[in-house]
């Protein structure tokens, strides 16, 4: 988990970089999201710049993640509208300004990739994470949920991510419903993979899934699984304030975990069964645990 600051550092002004997530521009998921914070405050740092963050679609972030190190939270009040230069964090970069410190750079467009894995910053993991943990800590909102979920002292986490394979249960076209048969079969094969991972980690395992379904079926067969209440992706618009706490406390829960697996493929079933998610990767580089994606 990150460390906590009471203090952050306040920005000297309004100038710098400015990253703007609203209804207009919230078409991504929470990794994508983060990805683009961190990559702009990167920028920000490289540049000599401030950094702020506004984040403000069907929810404010700033109700799950505070300021840790560095102050971020700052309203769309601050922007000077007629001034302000709009910039686009969309790889490759290569239409990014000479960046001056007397000006504000307001970025709207941005995408889900990592600047520092895309230009091979030497270690880029670890600065990554160092530069996630400037910016972000848990709120006591998050942490209490943390506390409330007592989690053992050591354990490892388990991601599958179905999509559509197990019935239709959100608009995206990366796969469709398997036919029931081959549903089952999918299922089982996924708590084989899982009841692996367990044993290869030594540590008991807790499920993470988007499908209520799995959960079910991985709880009665006795592991421990994510609350089936929580699932939903925020991508998808207003999902409630439950599931949108979920979202950051199971990404903390990740972070803690003595090992975070990803199962991608599964013996005898279709490619494209489950989904390449990179919400556990950046998870475990936040916490500096071990990822496997399978």
């Amino acid at each position: 988990m990150t460390e906590m600051n009471r203090n952050p550092v306040h920005p000297d002004s309004d100038n710098g970089i400015w990253l703007v997530i609203d209804r207009e521009n919230s078409n991504c998921g929470i990794t994508d999201r983060l990805k683009a914070a961190v990559g702009l405050y990167y920028v920000a740092r490289v540049n000599g710049l401030g950094f702020h963050f506004v984040h403000q679609t069907d929810f404010d972030i700033r109700d799950y993640l505070a300021p840790n190190r560095v102050d971020w939270s700052a309203e769309l009040s601050g922007i000077d509208a007629e001034q302000a230069v709009p910039i686009r964090y969309v790889w490759p970069y290569d239409d990014f300004p000479t960046f001056r410190k007397d000006r504000q750079y307001v970025c709207r467009e941005y995408i889900g990739n990592n600047i520092l894995e895309k230009q091979n910053v030497p270690d880029w993991q670890k600065q990554w994470r160092e530069l996630f943990r400037d910016l972000f800590m848990p709120t006591a909102l998050v942490r209490d949920a943390l506390a409330a979920d007592a989690l053992p002292a050591h354990y490892t986490v388990v991601v599958l991510r179905f999509i559509n394979s197990l019935g239709h249960t959100e608009n995206a076209d990366y796969n469709k419903p398997l036919p029931e048969k081959m549903q089952a079969e999918l299922i089982e094969a996924a708590l084989r993979k899982t009841a692996e991972c367990e044993r290869e980690a030594g540590t008991p395992a807790v499920i993470y899934s988007d499908s209520a379904r799995f959960l079910r079926a991985a709880a009665k067969s006795g592991f421990r699984i994510t609350d089936i209440n929580g699932i939903g992706n925020i991508m998808n618009g207003d999902v409630g304030d439950y599931v949108t706490l979920r979202t950051f406390v199971n990404m903390f829960q990740m972070a803690g975990a003595e090992k975070v697996y990803s199962i991608l493929h599964l013996e005898g079933m279709p490619e494209n069964s489950l989904y390449k998610t990179q919400y556990p990767r950046y998870a475990a580089i936040i916490g500096d645990r071990p990822f496997i994606r399978l």
